[in-house]
């Protein structure tokens, strides 16, 4: 009796094992089946949203640096800015300079395709070596700026300037003397040689060939008509002194 009542115990205890064992797997079961169904909901979230940034994490080529473009510089601007540079031409075509040098009696007779200017006598008197004069004249379409090589001033107030300026590597030479009552310049360009003069104010400048127009030029040694070797034209003697 003993023996079949442990028998039935020992059945029972194995019986309540394996439902207590088969409950745990369902319980297990069910939790792993609601992870799997929440991972699988967050999957379908995320995954319009982990396709989008893989579409958009292929590679960028580096894109080089671009340096700004410089700006062109104003050389307009830079030149009125200058302290040394007029903002107004140094000579301006004047009607009046015509009255007033016409007036003064002092004009050359043999003068032709002449221009009228008032002259920045200020200006021109300032000017020092490394200085820029500007050789403006639209009447003869000269624009030239020449730089001032040197200058000399005389102990009666009269100032030589000397400028030049180049131009298919030509140099072109200008010369002007000034002082508070008068202007003379000499002026070569790449199209002519030019004359200014004037008072100190005002000033007419022309075309070298126009103010020799006209002229017989002085000849030396035999006319034309003369055929002589010249043997026969008296010779002065060489004088040496100093000895």
């Amino acid at each position: 009796m003993k023996k079949a009542l442990m028998i039935l115990t020992g059945l029972a205890a194995m019986a309540a094992i394996a439902f207590w064992l088969n409950s745990t797997g369902s319980d297990t079961e069910a939790v792993k089946s609601e992870t799997d169904t929440k991972a699988s909901i967050t999957a379908q979230v995320e995954a319009p949203h982990k396709q989008h940034l893989a579409a958009h994490q292929h590679a960028h080529p580096a894109q080089p640096k671009v340096r700004p473009t410089a700006a062109p510089k104003n050389n307009i601007t830079a030149i009125e800015n200058r302290d040394d540079y007029p903002a107004e031409p140094v000579f301006t075509q004047s009607e009046t300079a015509e009255k007033v040098l016409k007036a003064s009696g002092k004009l050359r007779e043999n003068l032709r395709g002449e221009v009228y200017l008032e002259v920045d006598n200020g200006h021109i008197s300032s000017l020092e070596v490394g200085d820029t004069l500007k050789l403006e004249v639209p009447f003869f379409d000269m624009y030239y700026d020449a730089e001032i090589a040197s200058t000399d001033q005389d102990r009666h107030g009269n100032k030589t300037i000397n400028a030049s300026f180049e131009l298919n590597d030509e140099t072109y030479n200008t010369t002007l003397t000034i002082n508070d009552h008068a202007i003379y310049a000499h002026v070569n360009t790449p199209y002519g040689i030019y004359t200014l003069a004037g008072d100190g104010q005002y000033a007419w400048m022309a075309e070298s060939s126009d103010l020799v127009h006209g002229a017989i030029p002085d000849q030396i040694g035999p006319g034309p008509d003369d055929h002589s070797d010249g043997s026969d034209i008296p010779q002065k003697p060489i004088e040496i002194t100093g000895k």
